[in-house]
């Protein structure tokens, strides 16, 4: 084997390896700092939902923590660290994919869980930083641990579809596929124990960090209209057939407040009301292009 062919050879393994390391996440509820890297979003603010006793299903409390995320494979990837109480609270995804159709103001059909939240207003252009236009969201409500969710693509101000797609026992990993041709894979590990002091105060961002166990989600770039670059994310905690949130949003809200007691929220004079989740250089990319350069060297030197 002459020394081009062994070069290649190599480069070949490696172009293999980065392709297991970006595409090999295994879905557990489980921080994979590898995969994701650093947090994207703290939570600034203890939770009002009351504080999770751990062990079991996390009872007493719900409270997200940090989140974090990555692109990769086709699929947008979240990992909200934290936990739902097992009462029948819900957590909510919306999603802004770069389409240029999708909502300001959210507007469900009837049908939709997530309906009582008509008139939410996401976050205008400002300060830099560009208007937030949902293009698809989840719905997912933890009841006696088990996770019923809906999901929904969000085409314009009154188009979308979607619906409910499945329910799901926490602690394992299950495909919901959505009447919106989606399909989103969700792992809830709900065993975390809170560490946050009293509702209001500031939260312990050592603490924030710390926690390892949460929500995963794989969502597909197709379902959220991606049109490439950055995405961009707003999560928050709500309470029983959505009409109660939470202090607990992702980004978190200014330390003091208290539960918004309200099935809507209005960030319509608060810009950048979301975290964002940008597309990494592919490890593969880098791979092929080191592979051409030392071609290349090669042929220079015959």
């Amino acid at each position: 084997m002459n020394r081009a062919s062994k070069i290649i050879l190599f480069v070949s393994s490696i172009v293999a390896s980065a392709a297991l390391a970006v595409y090999g996440q295994n879905m557990n509820g489980t921080l994979n700092s590898g995969f994701y890297g650093s947090a994207l979003a703290v939570q600034t603010i203890n939770t009002g939902f009351g504080n999770a006793l751990g062990g079991n299903d996390s009872a007493g409390g719900s409270e997200w923590d940090a989140a974090y995320g990555t692109i990769s494979g086709g699929n947008l990837w979240l990992f909200l660290a934290g936990n739902s109480e097992n009462n029948g609270n819900h957590l909510n995804v919306f999603v802004d994919g770069g389409s240029a159709n999708g909502q300001s103001t959210l507007n469900l059909p009837a049908t939709a869980t997530m309906a009582t939240m008509n008139g939410s207003v996401f976050s205008p252009a400002g300060g830099g930083e560009q208007a937030f236009l949902a293009s698809f969201c989840l719905d997912m409500n933890n009841y006696h641990g088990t996770l019923y969710t809906e999901e929904y693509t969000l085409s314009g101000p009154q188009t979308f579809t979607g619906g409910y797609v499945g329910a799901l026992p926490e602690s394992s990993t299950g495909i919901a596929a959505g009447s919106d041709g989606g399909v989103s894979m969700l792992y809830l590990n709900n065993n975390n124990a809170s560490t946050m002091g009293a509702s209001g105060g500031a939260a312990n961002q050592a603490n924030m960090l710390a926690t390892s166990t949460g929500l995963e989600l794989q969502i597909p770039l197709s379902a959220i209209s991606y049109t490439g670059g950055s995405i961009y994310v707003l999560v928050d905690e709500n309470g029983g057939g959505d009409n109660y949130l939470s202090n607990q949003f992702l980004p978190g809200l200014p330390v003091g407040y208290g539960n918004l007691a309200s099935p809507t929220f209005n960030f319509g004079t608060t810009p950048s009301q979301y975290f964002v989740v940008v597309p990494e250089p592919s490890s593969i990319a880098l791979v092929v292009v080191g592979l051409l350069g030392a071609i290349g060297l090669i042929r220079r030197r015959k």
